[in-house]
């Protein structure tokens, strides 16, 4: 490959510079999102565990790629050097736990919805939530030392095609138990189940609106991709996997994108976030009516 073609252009400092900003501005509201997870109490804490890790599995991501454009602006332009073999390894360390977080999420609201009544039971404290933790962190070293050591051949195109499939499956669980649960409470509701029953039910259906939106956006970015392979692969005569051209961008800056909206989506639609607002709102009122007081104590002393 020639020089020339390895060098960087406008265009590729203009896409880079978006997707650095998104990447750059997602830690800080990753730091914000494990607060929340770590804090919101009206969430079971099995479903906070898997949620944590799948954004930290976002978070590895967002690193590898502002190291990598970091080195690709500064150093080595679009060169395929070392460096760039060993941060693929991060960043397959990052796919994997958010591909497996999110399916896991969507496992753990089916089985809290199939055992309502004694989900809670059985799996109150931090035991479950270690061991299903521990059990998507293992999946990941696994798949990632199948990654290091290459010992399946043709493995990334595999795990992308298990990336689609896993995508669709949470979308479509995900409606499906929050349909299910949603009319199991109407029904008992009107046969006026225990408060105890009721409390289960109402955990699922919060759960299931809070993570919805995020399996939603999951979904269409699997469809965008999905689009850019096909003209990759009918348009392009470019190996996949190996597309140094402005296209490639598209898919880093998707990413970025997927990254950002995960954290957002779960930050602003908690509990914990809502309470912190309205708790401002609240000081705001109360400084304004003091203000107001004072005012009103000072122009009845100036009439007096």
């Amino acid at each position: 490959m020639s020089t020339d073609t390895l060098r960087l252009d406008g265009w590729n400092y203009a896409l880079f510079s978006i997707e650095t900003a998104l990447n750059a501005a997602f830690i800080p509201v990753f730091f914000v999102f494990a607060y929340i997870c770590a804090t919101q109490k009206n969430l079971h804490v099995n479903f906070r565990s898997i949620l944590f890790f799948t954004g930290v599995g976002y978070l590895v991501g967002a690193v590898h790629r502002l190291i990598l454009v970091v080195a690709r602006v500064c150093c080595i332009a679009r060169s395929e050097t070392q460096l760039v073999g060993e941060l693929f390894l991060l960043q397959s360390f990052g796919q994997y736990l958010t591909t497996f977080g999110s399916l896991f999420v969507v496992v753990e609201r089916a089985i809290a919805s199939l055992y309502s009544s004694s989900y809670d039971r059985q799996c109150t404290g931090f035991t479950s939530a270690v061991v299903l933790c521990g059990a998507l962190i293992l999946l990941s070293l696994l798949l990632f030392g199948i990654t290091a050591f290459r010992l399946i051949n043709n493995f990334g195109l595999y795990f992308t095609l298990m990336q689609i499939v896993v995508v669709i499956l949470c979308l479509v669980a995900l409606i499906i138990i929050l349909r299910i649960n949603t009319l199991t409470y109407r029904k008992r509701h009107e046969s006026m189940m225990q408060l105890a029953d009721r409390y289960h039910f109402d955990e699922n259906i919060r759960a299931g609106k809070y993570y919805i939106p995020v399996a939603l956006n999951d979904f269409i970015c699997k469809v965008i991709f999905v689009g850019l392979l096909a003209y990759s692969i009918f348009f392009t005569d470019i190996p996949l996997g190996h597309d140094t051209t402005h296209l490639s961008h598209a898919y880093d800056v998707m990413f970025a994108y997927q990254r950002m909206f995960f954290g957002l989506a779960l930050t602003l639609r908690s509990e914990k976030f809502d309470n912190l607002m309205r708790r401002k709102k609240r000081a705001v009122r109360v400084i304004d009516s003091q203000a107001a007081t004072n005012h009103f104590d000072g122009l009845r002393k100036l009439w007096s």
